[in-house]
Protein backbone atom coordinates (compact mmCIF):
# COMPACT_ATOMS: atom_id res chain seq x y z
CA UNK A 1 0.00 0.00 0.00
CA UNK A 2 1.03 3.87 -0.44
CA UNK A 3 1.89 5.61 2.05
CA UNK A 4 -1.10 7.52 2.65
CA UNK A 5 -3.38 4.86 2.02
CA UNK A 6 -1.93 3.19 5.14
CA UNK A 7 -1.86 6.47 7.19
CA UNK A 8 -5.34 7.60 6.60
CA UNK A 9 -6.36 4.00 6.87
CA UNK A 10 -8.72 4.00 4.18
CA UNK A 11 -7.87 1.37 1.94
CA UNK A 12 -6.92 -0.64 4.82
CA UNK A 13 -10.09 -0.48 6.46
CA UNK A 14 -12.11 -1.28 3.57
CA UNK A 15 -9.62 -4.61 3.06
CA UNK A 16 -10.49 -5.49 6.63
CA UNK A 17 -14.30 -5.09 6.57
CA UNK A 18 -13.96 -6.93 3.04
CA UNK A 19 -12.16 -10.09 5.24
CA UNK A 20 -13.60 -9.34 8.44
CA UNK A 21 -17.68 -10.45 6.50
CA UNK A 22 -16.08 -12.26 4.54
CA UNK A 23 -14.70 -14.99 7.07
CA UNK A 24 -18.49 -14.95 8.62
CA UNK A 25 -20.10 -15.61 5.32
CA UNK A 26 -19.08 -15.46 1.35
CA UNK A 27 -19.76 -12.33 -0.47
CA UNK A 28 -20.64 -11.33 -3.81
CA UNK A 29 -18.68 -8.59 -6.08
CA UNK A 30 -21.45 -6.57 -5.30
CA UNK A 31 -21.30 -6.84 -1.64
CA UNK A 32 -17.83 -6.08 -1.57
CA UNK A 33 -17.92 -2.73 -3.90
CA UNK A 34 -20.23 -1.69 -1.38
CA UNK A 35 -18.70 -2.05 1.51
CA UNK A 36 -15.53 -0.46 -0.38
CA UNK A 37 -17.54 2.67 -0.52
CA UNK A 38 -18.98 2.44 2.98
CA UNK A 39 -15.53 2.38 4.33
CA UNK A 40 -12.99 4.59 1.36
CA UNK A 41 -14.10 6.46 -1.49
CA UNK A 42 -17.11 6.20 -4.14
CA UNK A 43 -14.68 5.05 -6.78
CA UNK A 44 -11.84 3.18 -4.58
CA UNK A 45 -13.24 -0.27 -5.68
CA UNK A 46 -12.21 0.42 -8.93
CA UNK A 47 -8.51 0.12 -7.40
CA UNK A 48 -9.17 -2.15 -4.50
CA UNK A 49 -11.07 -5.01 -5.58
CA UNK A 50 -8.90 -5.93 -8.92
CA UNK A 51 -6.05 -6.42 -6.78
CA UNK A 52 -8.27 -8.75 -4.31
CA UNK A 53 -9.82 -10.65 -6.63
CA UNK A 54 -6.46 -11.53 -9.35
CA UNK A 55 -4.04 -9.28 -8.29
CA UNK A 56 -1.34 -8.76 -5.33
CA UNK A 57 -3.69 -9.09 -2.96
CA UNK A 58 -5.39 -11.94 -4.37
CA UNK A 59 -4.25 -14.58 -1.54
CA UNK A 60 -6.59 -12.73 1.27
CA UNK A 61 -9.64 -14.26 -0.61
CA UNK A 62 -10.29 -17.96 -2.06
CA UNK A 63 -13.41 -18.25 -4.61
CA UNK A 64 -16.40 -19.91 -3.82
CA UNK A 65 -19.48 -21.53 -5.28
CA UNK A 66 -22.18 -19.02 -6.75
CA UNK A 67 -19.12 -16.55 -7.87
CA UNK A 68 -18.82 -15.66 -3.88
CA UNK A 69 -15.58 -15.14 -1.95
CA UNK A 70 -14.58 -16.08 0.99
CA UNK A 71 -11.64 -14.92 3.80
CA UNK A 72 -8.63 -17.45 3.22
CA UNK A 73 -7.11 -16.37 6.76
CA UNK A 74 -9.37 -18.98 8.27
CA UNK A 75 -7.83 -21.69 6.70
CA UNK A 76 -4.12 -20.38 6.46
CA UNK A 77 -4.46 -19.42 10.65
CA UNK A 78 -6.94 -21.80 12.30
CA UNK A 79 -5.64 -20.60 15.30
CA UNK A 80 -6.69 -16.95 14.88
CA UNK A 81 -10.54 -18.72 15.44
CA UNK A 82 -10.26 -21.77 16.35
CA UNK A 83 -11.27 -21.28 20.14
CA UNK A 84 -14.09 -18.84 19.66
CA UNK A 85 -17.42 -20.24 18.92
CA UNK A 86 -19.23 -18.73 15.92
CA UNK A 87 -22.41 -18.76 17.78
CA UNK A 88 -21.82 -17.60 21.45
CA UNK A 89 -19.45 -15.24 19.83
CA UNK A 90 -17.45 -15.13 23.12
CA UNK A 91 -14.47 -16.64 24.53
CA UNK A 92 -12.33 -15.48 27.53
CA UNK A 93 -14.65 -12.02 27.25
CA UNK A 94 -12.86 -11.48 23.66
CA UNK A 95 -15.25 -11.45 20.90
CA UNK A 96 -14.57 -13.43 17.90
CA UNK A 97 -15.28 -10.05 15.64
CA UNK A 98 -12.84 -8.19 17.95
CA UNK A 99 -10.14 -10.94 17.58
CA UNK A 100 -9.77 -11.28 14.00
CA UNK A 101 -9.98 -7.20 14.11
CA UNK A 102 -6.85 -7.09 16.26
CA UNK A 103 -5.27 -9.75 13.99
CA UNK A 104 -5.52 -7.70 11.11
CA UNK A 105 -3.61 -4.52 12.99
CA UNK A 106 -0.47 -3.53 11.77
CA UNK A 107 2.07 -1.50 13.56
CA UNK A 108 3.30 1.83 12.49
CA UNK A 109 6.34 1.69 10.63
CA UNK A 110 9.38 4.15 10.61
CA UNK A 111 8.40 5.95 7.15
CA UNK A 112 4.66 6.43 8.78
CA UNK A 113 6.15 8.02 11.61
CA UNK A 114 8.61 10.43 9.91
CA UNK A 115 5.57 11.34 7.53
CA UNK A 116 3.80 12.11 10.46
CA UNK A 117 6.83 14.33 12.12
CA UNK A 118 6.86 16.19 9.01
CA UNK A 119 3.16 17.14 9.32
CA UNK A 120 3.89 18.39 12.98
CA UNK A 121 4.45 21.87 12.05
CA UNK A 122 2.31 22.27 9.58
CA UNK A 123 -0.37 24.86 10.91
CA UNK A 124 -3.10 23.95 9.30
CA UNK A 125 -2.64 19.83 10.12
CA UNK A 126 -2.28 21.31 13.99
CA UNK A 127 -5.72 22.34 13.78
CA UNK A 128 -7.41 18.53 13.95
CA UNK A 129 -5.72 18.58 17.76
CA UNK A 130 -6.05 20.11 20.60
CA UNK A 131 -2.69 20.68 22.93
CA UNK A 132 -2.90 18.18 25.03
CA UNK A 133 -3.22 15.92 21.81
CA UNK A 134 -0.21 17.34 20.14
CA UNK A 135 1.85 17.74 23.08
CA UNK A 136 1.33 13.67 23.19
CA UNK A 137 2.22 13.23 19.66
CA UNK A 138 5.51 15.28 19.94
CA UNK A 139 6.37 13.47 22.64
CA UNK A 140 5.70 10.17 20.75
CA UNK A 141 7.76 11.31 18.12
CA UNK A 142 10.94 12.55 19.37
CA UNK A 143 14.01 11.53 17.96
CA UNK A 144 12.33 10.58 14.56
CA UNK A 145 13.42 12.43 11.61
CA UNK A 146 11.13 14.14 9.44
CA UNK A 147 10.28 12.88 6.02
CA UNK A 148 10.36 16.26 4.94
CA UNK A 149 10.49 19.43 5.71
CA UNK A 150 8.20 22.60 5.42
CA UNK A 151 10.88 24.46 3.79
CA UNK A 152 11.32 22.03 0.72
CA UNK A 153 7.99 23.34 -0.51
CA UNK A 154 7.48 26.41 -2.68
CA UNK A 155 3.44 27.05 -3.58
CA UNK A 156 2.68 29.27 -6.14
CA UNK A 157 -0.13 30.02 -8.42
CA UNK A 158 -2.33 30.53 -4.30
CA UNK A 159 -3.50 34.05 -3.06
CA UNK A 160 -1.06 35.67 -0.15
CA UNK A 161 -4.01 36.02 2.48
CA UNK A 162 -4.66 32.70 3.49
CA UNK A 163 -6.40 32.25 6.89
CA UNK A 164 -4.30 32.90 10.36
CA UNK A 165 -4.36 29.07 11.62
CA UNK A 166 -2.33 29.73 14.35
CA UNK A 167 -4.08 32.87 16.01
CA UNK A 168 -5.41 31.76 19.15
CA UNK A 169 -9.41 32.67 18.31
CA UNK A 170 -8.99 30.99 15.18
CA UNK A 171 -8.00 27.81 16.48
CA UNK A 172 -10.51 27.87 19.48
CA UNK A 173 -13.42 28.52 16.50
CA UNK A 174 -12.10 25.60 14.78
CA UNK A 175 -12.03 23.00 17.52
CA UNK A 176 -15.71 24.17 18.53
CA UNK A 177 -16.45 23.47 14.72
CA UNK A 178 -14.96 20.15 14.57
CA UNK A 179 -16.45 19.38 17.65
CA UNK A 180 -20.07 20.46 16.42
CA UNK A 181 -19.44 18.25 13.40
CA UNK A 182 -18.39 14.98 15.30
CA UNK A 183 -21.41 15.33 17.67
CA UNK A 184 -23.87 16.49 15.00
CA UNK A 185 -24.55 19.21 17.02
CA UNK A 186 -26.31 22.91 15.75
CA UNK A 187 -24.25 25.83 15.93
CA UNK A 188 -24.54 29.36 16.93
CA UNK A 189 -22.01 31.91 15.01
CA UNK A 190 -21.82 35.42 14.91
CA UNK A 191 -20.12 36.12 11.44
CA UNK A 192 -18.69 38.85 9.46
CA UNK A 193 -19.50 38.58 5.72
CA UNK A 194 -16.83 40.18 3.11
CA UNK A 195 -20.06 42.27 2.24
CA UNK A 196 -20.96 43.48 5.96
CA UNK A 197 -18.84 46.72 5.93
CA UNK A 198 -17.81 45.01 9.70
CA UNK A 199 -21.06 44.23 10.71
CA UNK A 200 -21.52 40.75 11.85
CA UNK A 201 -25.10 38.68 12.45
CA UNK A 202 -25.83 35.53 14.67
CA UNK A 203 -26.82 32.78 12.78
CA UNK A 204 -27.92 29.40 13.61
CA UNK A 205 -26.56 26.51 12.12
CA UNK A 206 -26.60 22.85 11.68
CA UNK A 207 -22.69 22.29 10.31
CA UNK A 208 -22.21 19.53 7.72
CA UNK A 209 -18.95 19.66 6.48
CA UNK A 210 -15.40 21.58 6.12
CA UNK A 211 -14.09 22.38 2.86
CA UNK A 212 -10.27 23.60 2.19
CA UNK A 213 -9.62 25.50 -0.86
CA UNK A 214 -5.48 25.35 -1.96
CA UNK A 215 -5.83 28.16 -4.12
CA UNK A 216 -7.61 30.24 -1.54
CA UNK A 217 -5.53 28.83 1.42
CA UNK A 218 -8.86 29.15 3.33
CA UNK A 219 -11.18 26.56 5.10
CA UNK A 220 -14.67 27.09 4.65
CA UNK A 221 -17.63 25.69 6.49
CA UNK A 222 -20.52 23.94 4.31
CA UNK A 223 -23.63 24.37 6.56
CA UNK A 224 -27.32 24.75 6.65
CA UNK A 225 -29.26 27.44 8.37
CA UNK A 226 -31.55 26.59 11.44
CA UNK A 227 -34.52 28.59 11.46
CA UNK A 228 -37.32 28.10 14.14
CA UNK A 229 -36.09 24.25 14.59
CA UNK A 230 -36.33 24.04 10.53
CA UNK A 231 -33.29 23.41 8.06
CA UNK A 232 -33.24 26.20 5.94
CA UNK A 233 -30.81 27.99 3.32
CA UNK A 234 -27.65 26.70 2.99
CA UNK A 235 -24.54 28.59 3.84
CA UNK A 236 -20.78 28.71 2.67
CA UNK A 237 -19.00 30.30 5.66
CA UNK A 238 -15.07 31.54 5.51
CA UNK A 239 -13.86 29.90 9.26
CA UNK A 240 -11.84 33.06 9.55
CA UNK A 241 -14.67 35.38 9.38
CA UNK A 242 -16.45 33.53 11.73
CA UNK A 243 -15.96 35.53 14.95
CA UNK A 244 -17.83 33.58 17.83
CA UNK A 245 -19.28 30.38 18.11
CA UNK A 246 -20.65 27.78 20.12
CA UNK A 247 -23.00 24.62 20.46
CA UNK A 248 -26.13 25.15 20.86
CA UNK A 249 -29.10 23.00 22.54
CA UNK A 250 -31.92 23.06 19.54
CA UNK A 251 -32.82 19.63 18.18
CA UNK A 252 -31.81 18.85 15.13
CA UNK A 253 -35.10 18.61 12.66
CA UNK A 254 -35.90 14.71 12.27
CA UNK A 255 -35.22 13.21 8.99
CA UNK A 256 -31.86 15.98 8.77
CA UNK A 257 -29.29 13.80 6.29
CA UNK A 258 -26.52 16.26 7.23
CA UNK A 259 -25.74 15.87 3.09
CA UNK A 260 -24.32 19.06 1.81
CA UNK A 261 -24.98 18.21 -1.65
CA UNK A 262 -28.76 18.49 -1.38
CA UNK A 263 -27.85 22.10 -0.72
CA UNK A 264 -25.17 22.96 -3.07
CA UNK A 265 -25.57 24.48 -6.29
CA UNK A 266 -24.53 22.52 -9.00
CA UNK A 267 -23.09 23.30 -12.57
CA UNK A 268 -25.80 22.17 -15.41
CA UNK A 269 -23.44 19.20 -16.49
CA UNK A 270 -20.53 17.88 -15.12
CA UNK A 271 -16.47 18.12 -15.97
CA UNK A 272 -16.10 14.71 -18.14
CA UNK A 273 -12.59 13.95 -18.32
CA UNK A 274 -10.86 10.61 -19.46
CA UNK A 275 -7.77 8.75 -17.59
CA UNK A 276 -5.41 7.34 -18.95
CA UNK A 277 -3.55 4.33 -16.81
CA UNK A 278 -0.29 5.38 -16.68
CA UNK A 279 1.74 7.35 -13.71
CA UNK A 280 -0.68 6.13 -11.37
CA UNK A 281 -3.24 8.43 -12.93
CA UNK A 282 -6.72 6.85 -11.20
CA UNK A 283 -5.63 6.85 -8.01
CA UNK A 284 -3.90 10.36 -8.22
CA UNK A 285 -6.94 11.59 -9.51
CA UNK A 286 -9.50 9.62 -7.12
CA UNK A 287 -7.70 11.05 -4.31
CA UNK A 288 -7.34 14.93 -5.52
CA UNK A 289 -10.89 15.10 -6.46
CA UNK A 290 -11.96 13.23 -3.26
CA UNK A 291 -13.92 16.35 -2.21
CA UNK A 292 -15.68 16.25 -5.28
CA UNK A 293 -19.29 14.07 -6.28
CA UNK A 294 -17.98 11.97 -8.78
CA UNK A 295 -18.81 9.27 -11.24
CA UNK A 296 -15.94 6.94 -12.63
CA UNK A 297 -16.55 3.81 -14.91
CA UNK A 298 -14.03 1.69 -16.88
CA UNK A 299 -14.27 1.90 -20.85
CA UNK A 300 -12.64 -1.67 -22.28
CA UNK A 301 -12.62 -0.40 -25.36
CA UNK A 302 -9.97 2.20 -24.65
CA UNK A 303 -8.58 0.65 -21.59
CA UNK A 304 -9.16 4.19 -20.16
CA UNK A 305 -11.09 5.23 -17.15
CA UNK A 306 -14.38 7.88 -17.47
CA UNK A 307 -14.81 10.47 -14.96
CA UNK A 308 -17.90 12.66 -14.41
CA UNK A 309 -17.16 15.22 -11.81
CA UNK A 310 -19.65 17.42 -10.26
CA UNK A 311 -19.26 20.80 -8.67
CA UNK A 312 -20.05 24.13 -7.52
CA UNK A 313 -20.10 26.67 -10.53
CA UNK A 314 -18.02 29.08 -7.76
CA UNK A 315 -15.20 26.72 -7.55
CA UNK A 316 -15.08 26.22 -11.97
CA UNK A 317 -11.18 28.05 -12.27
CA UNK A 318 -10.12 26.28 -9.01
CA UNK A 319 -11.17 22.77 -10.54
CA UNK A 320 -9.78 23.78 -14.25
CA UNK A 321 -6.53 24.87 -12.88
CA UNK A 322 -6.15 21.24 -10.91
CA UNK A 323 -7.35 19.26 -14.33
CA UNK A 324 -4.60 20.99 -16.35
CA UNK A 325 -1.96 20.03 -13.19
CA UNK A 326 -2.06 16.53 -14.57
CA UNK A 327 -0.75 17.24 -17.61
CA UNK A 328 -1.13 14.65 -20.85
CA UNK A 329 -2.50 11.98 -18.37
CA UNK A 330 -6.08 13.18 -18.94
CA UNK A 331 -7.73 14.70 -21.34
CA UNK A 332 -10.89 16.89 -20.78
CA UNK A 333 -13.72 15.75 -22.93
CA UNK A 334 -16.42 18.37 -21.93
CA UNK A 335 -18.65 20.27 -21.54
CA UNK A 336 -17.07 22.52 -24.62
CA UNK A 337 -17.08 25.89 -22.65
CA UNK A 338 -14.69 24.54 -19.77
CA UNK A 339 -12.53 22.38 -22.43
CA UNK A 340 -12.40 25.56 -24.44
CA UNK A 341 -10.57 27.27 -21.47
CA UNK A 342 -8.81 25.11 -20.87
CA UNK A 343 -7.56 24.91 -24.34
CA UNK A 344 -7.14 29.07 -23.63
CA UNK A 345 -4.98 28.55 -21.07
CA UNK A 346 -2.82 25.80 -22.53
CA UNK A 347 -2.23 28.17 -25.52
CA UNK A 348 -1.31 31.30 -22.88
CA UNK A 349 0.98 29.02 -21.13
CA UNK A 350 3.17 27.62 -24.87
CA UNK A 351 3.16 31.16 -25.78
CA UNK A 352 4.81 32.36 -22.64
CA UNK A 353 7.20 29.65 -22.36
CA UNK A 354 8.04 29.07 -26.28
CA UNK A 355 6.17 31.81 -28.43
CA UNK A 356 3.00 31.86 -30.61
CA UNK A 357 1.49 28.34 -31.47
CA UNK A 358 2.30 28.07 -35.80
CA UNK A 359 -0.24 28.14 -37.92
Amino acid sequence: MEIFEEIYSAYFQAVQKILLESSKAPLTVREMEELTRACAFEDSALYILPKLLDGAWSALLKPVEGGRYACALNAACPDLTANVPPSSGQASGISRENMFRNALKTPMTNLQKSWLKALLPDARFRLFFTEEMLARLENILEGVEPLFYQSDFHYFDTYLDGDPYEAFSYREHFQTILKALTLRRPLFAAYESAKSGGTSKNIELLPCRLQYSAKDDKFRLLAVGLHKGRAGSPYILNVNRILACHLSKTPVPAGFAWDFSAYQRQAREPVRIRIRQERNALERCMLHFASYEKHTEYEAATDTYLCSIYYDPADETELLIQLLSFGPVIEILGPEGFRAQARERVIRQHELFYGDIPG
